[in-house]
């Protein structure tokens, strides 16, 4: 049994026994007059200090409790991540109350669930569309009490569908907090409230059922933000563009608790579609991204490329290539001290501003695995990408520490833990290869004693599910969730996710979903190809499409699939190699269950949905006459019909 520990990062700025409020109140007389949000609204970068966003805080605080939220009650949150969010968070956990953040895009059924399971009191949505969902699901969501809404857009007539419920704008808890009672009664409120106290709800992706709702202190939370800065050695006043939505754990760790605890200042896009060019103007030190989003960076990247002239593409590649030739520990004197500079100069400065990440210090991936291919482009470029694992029960485990030498296949090594809270992390790796973890306790999931029992703190640690390994520098190396390792009918064993993780860096491959288990003979794959980047390809090269279903089964965009699985293929061993693949006819969707909202795969559903494909794959059609339901964000249906080609790996497409 392989045991390991944390090494310490002394650092000053520990909790020190406060709550997040406790600690926005001392960070407004430390940082008064220091910059703590920026946003961006209407094209225009707005700016408020510490003691400002205190202020606004504590008027908001005071409007909730004028109209009834207490110590104890729920105030859930749909909206982006903005400002507002950040302001609610903190005034409702003034007041002792919780919170609860839905992703913005889920669906009236997913977020009833959230709603009604947390028994939310009230509800904030950001604008009409929210609205709507929310009055939706008031008639079963009984403890609604009432609703806000930040952006009152095509909201002047509504009225609450239920008349104990009241609607009303966000502005008018400011308005109320103004006359309700005093800061004097509120610092008493502030004052009361402790760190093992639970302040957010987070639930799971639900990939294999219903979500869980994991329940996480202020002590949690504040811990793990010191583990971050700890790790990433963040300074006072960095710049952080806070992006994932708080629905995420790792967003209230990075965005709510080391903002204030190293401090950072907070930027917050305009909206999603702008993030982009947000990205560039902030220049922010550090980010953190979704697996899926670093991929779809690195796709813009040669995009870009694809467009350009001849000239220009060889260019880019001479630069790209000395780049990562210059990480390499053999890379000789003319690489590192000649050429490299040059290519930096002429190239790679020029990828890491179109990226916005020319100032960045530590940036990481999260949530799932990023395939080792796409780490190495990153770093060839010059940015300093960093893998982040943990799970929303047990907090963030391991990274990648700044400024140190590691392997990209690797998570880093286990972070350092806030000394005012808790003892260095310990872990081991059973005899079963199972990853387990001794923590701060965690508070539990929400109306699931079985599940938080199960999960459990026995003597032998949390069950982290994960099978694992070290490397010889300590770092953790992920191998797959150790229900999700596999077997064929042969015996042969196989990594689903490392695969997919390493499919997934093709920029034509936007999502990969390994098949095979004891009943089959060979591994298959059914693959959900980048409209974006297929479709390029097909202008460049005079192909002809019309919808994406077309795109999809065009046979050189299957034959370029094809080149990319036998590349990956030849890192695993010849019996655990992927056999043959479809190309999907629509993009997976979480509005149809088959991803969750962060983008991880629901497989049992897709393998439903699928079934008529898979069953080809095995069989060794030459096609597949497949009928997909379509849901349409309206609720509306209609059937997908199409003919999908079963392509065999290494015998052409």
């Amino acid at each position: 049994m392989q045991s390991f520990r944390a090494n310490p990062v002394p650092d000053q700025r520990t909790a020190n026994g406060r709550t997040l409020p406790q600690l926005l109140r001392d960070r407004a007389q430390a940082f008064a007059d220091k910059p703590a949000i920026r946003s961006k609204r209407a094209g225009i970068w707005r700016q408020h200090d510490w003691r400002e966003v205190y202020r606004q805080v504590r008027l908001c605080a005071r409007g909730l409790a004028a109209v009834g939220l207490k110590r104890g009650d729920v105030l859930a949150l749909v909206t982006e991540n903005m400002e507002e969010q950040f302001l609610l968070q903190l005034a409702a956990l003034c007041l002792g109350a919780r919170t609860v953040s839905a992703y913005p895009d889920a669906s009236v059924d997913e977020l009833g669930f959230l709603l009604e399971h947390a028994e939310a009191a009230m509800v904030v949505g950001e604008d009409q569309e929210q609205i709507d969902k929310i009055f939706e699901i008031i008639p079963r969501a009984k403890a609604i009490r009432a609703v806000f809404h930040v952006d009152g857009r095509g909201l002047w007539d509504y009225k609450a569908p239920a008349e104990a419920v009241t609607l009303a704008p966000m502005q008018s808890l400011f308005e109320l907090g103004a006359s309700y009672r005093d800061d004097a009664w509120l610092e008493a409120e502030i004052a009361l409230g402790r760190q093992d106290d639970v302040a957010v709800y987070c639930y799971t992706s639900g990939t294999t059922g219903r979500p869980k709702g994991a329940m996480l202190s202020h002590g949690f939370i504040l811990d793990n933000a010191y583990r971050l800065m700890g790790s990433l050695g963040v300074e006072p006043g960095a710049r952080y563009l806070s992006y994932i939505s708080p629905a995420w754990a790792a967003e209230q760790y990075f965005g709510v608790g080391l903002a204030m605890l190293a401090p950072m200042v907070l930027h917050y896009a305009e909206k999603p579609e702008t993030v982009q060019s947000d990205l560039r103007e902030v220049g922010p030190e550090y980010l953190m991204f979704t697996p899926r989003q670093w991929e779809m960076l690195a796709s813009s990247v040669e995009a870009r490329m694809m467009d350009a002239g001849r000239l220009r593409r060889a260019l880019f590649a001479w630069g790209a290539d000395i780049g990562r030739k210059r990480n390499l520990p053999d890379a000789g004197f003319v690489t590192r001290k000649l050429l490299a500079p040059l290519a930096d100069l002429l190239i790679l400065r020029g990828v890491r501003d179109l990226l916005g990440l020319s100032a960045a210090r530590g940036v990481l991936s999260g949530g799932s695995g990023l395939s080792a291919e796409l780490f190495t482009r990153f770093h060839a470029f010059g940015v300093p990408l960093g893998n982040l694992y943990g799970s929303t029960e047990l907090g963030l485990v391991s990274a990648h520490r700044r400024g140190a030498a590691y392997r990209p296949e690797t998570m880093g090594e286990l972070m350092p833990s806030d000394p005012s809270i808790a003892e260095p992390m310990e872990a081991w790796i059973d005899e079963s290869g199972q990853l387990r973890l001794r923590l701060p306790a965690f508070s539990g999931y929400l109306k699931n004693a079985a599940a938080t029992l199960e999960l459990g703190q026995a003597a032998d640690g949390y069950a982290t599910g994960d099978a694992v390994r070290l490397d010889e520098q300590g770092q953790l190396i992920f191998l797959d969730r150790v229900k999700d390792m596999r077997r064929l009918r042969s015996g042969q064993a196989y990594p689903p996710q490392f695969i997919e993780n390493h499919l997934r860096a093709s920029s034509m491959i936007r999502d990969a979903i390994v098949i095979g288990d004891a009943n089959c003979d060979f591994v298959t794959a059914l693959v959900n190809i980048d409209s974006e980047i297929a479709g390029r390809f097909a202008e460049i090269n005079g192909l002809a499409y019309g919808t994406f279903t077309e795109l999809s089964q065009l046979p050189a965009i299957r034959a370029e699939i094809g080149k990319v699985i036998a590349g990956v293929n030849r890192l695993v061993e010849p019996g655990a190699r992927v056999a043959s693949f479809a190309t999907l006819p629509k993009e997976l969707d979480a509005d149809e269950a088959e991803l969750t909202r962060s983008r991880k795969l629901r497989r049992e559903m897709i393998h439903e949905r699928y079934s008529d494909m898979i069953e080809a794959l095995y069989a060794g059609h030459a096609h597949c006459d497949a009928e997909i339901q379509v849901k349409y964000q309206d609720g509306s249906t209609s059937r997908l019909r199409a003919r999908v080609a079963i392509n065999q790996v290494g015998a052409g497409a």
